[in-house]
């Protein structure tokens, strides 16, 4: 594992395929409050079935690009730092763009990094949506009274623990949570209103390359019918998983999402 400083800034984990391949590599994207940490499975996963991978921490998260004020960062802001990153990975041979991973916030940048032409596959795990596809629910609502102020207000926020123990450690084991926790960043309170309201476009016909939607049927943040409304969006395959959750990366049973993920990608980029 190697911790990467790109020139504006942003800091990327590699990981390198445990044996030489032609695979493209995998970009990892993470959702709000995370970072490359994330994917610390997943990386090690793929690892091991011939993908070198690079997780990158988005701006203002886990001593990445500072920025002056997280509050106001925009979700157009973290796809430039991923399409940085894309355009700057090695290439394998015949393949110059890599596979893009995307989990809940990091799966509509994905969805921006497809649409700009800079994937050669996308993976969209419990993502959140495009503009035009809603993700507000009773539940998300009823976190109005404690996100409300900072997300109208573009100021940086924090879940409450019970919060995210209902909305995305659900199906993690109650003793690893405080841990997780602990690990969580500020999130930009600009970005959470763009996704709550789903004013971010994504424009399907320029998404060329193949997509693969992911749900999981206890997830509290992302709704299963989320993930299959961006589905039909890009005509993509769409996968449900029973019994898990939204942090569908690392809880138990990942290693049954990353399999199906490792299967498609053979299937959808041939080696």
């Amino acid at each position: 594992m190697r911790h990467l400083t790109m020139p504006s800034g942003i800091t990327v984990t590699a990981v390198d395929a445990t044996t030489p391949s032609e695979r493209p590599p995998i970009l990892f994207v993470h959702g709000m409050f995370g970072g490359a940490w994330y994917f610390e499975k997943f990386q090690c996963f793929f690892a091991e079935r011939g993908y070198s991978s690079y997780a990158l921490n988005l701006r203002g998260h886990h001593g990445s690009r500072a920025v002056p004020a997280m509050g106001k960062v925009s979700v157009l802001d973290y796809v430039d730092d991923a399409l940085e990153v894309a355009r700057a990975l090695p290439r394998a041979p015949g393949i110059d763009r890599p596979i893009v991973i995307g989990h809940s916030m990091g799966g509509l940048i994905a969805q921006k990094v497809a649409e700009a032409g800079a994937a050669s596959a996308a993976v969209l795990l419990c993502s959140a949506p495009p503009k035009g596809i809603i993700v507000l629910s009773l539940r998300l609502l009823r976190l109005a009274p404690t996100f409300g102020v900072p997300i109208l207000g573009s100021r940086a926020l924090y879940p409450h623990p019970s919060d995210a123990d209902d909305l995305v450690f659900n199906r993690t084991p109650v003793e690893e949570r405080s841990a997780l926790f602990q690990r969580f960043a500020p999130e930009s309170g600009r970005a959470a209103r763009e996704m709550a309201f789903s004013t971010i476009p994504v424009d399907a016909r320029t998404v060329a390359c193949p997509v693969l939607s992911v749900s999981a049927t206890e997830d509290h943040m992302v709704l299963p019918r989320v993930g299959r409304q961006i589905a039909h969006k890009y005509g993509a395959l769409y996968e449900e998983f029973p019994g898990m959750g939204h942090f569908i990366v690392w809880e138990p049973g990942w290693k049954t999402v990353a399999a199906q993920v490792a299967w498609w990608l053979d299937a959808a980029i041939p080696a």
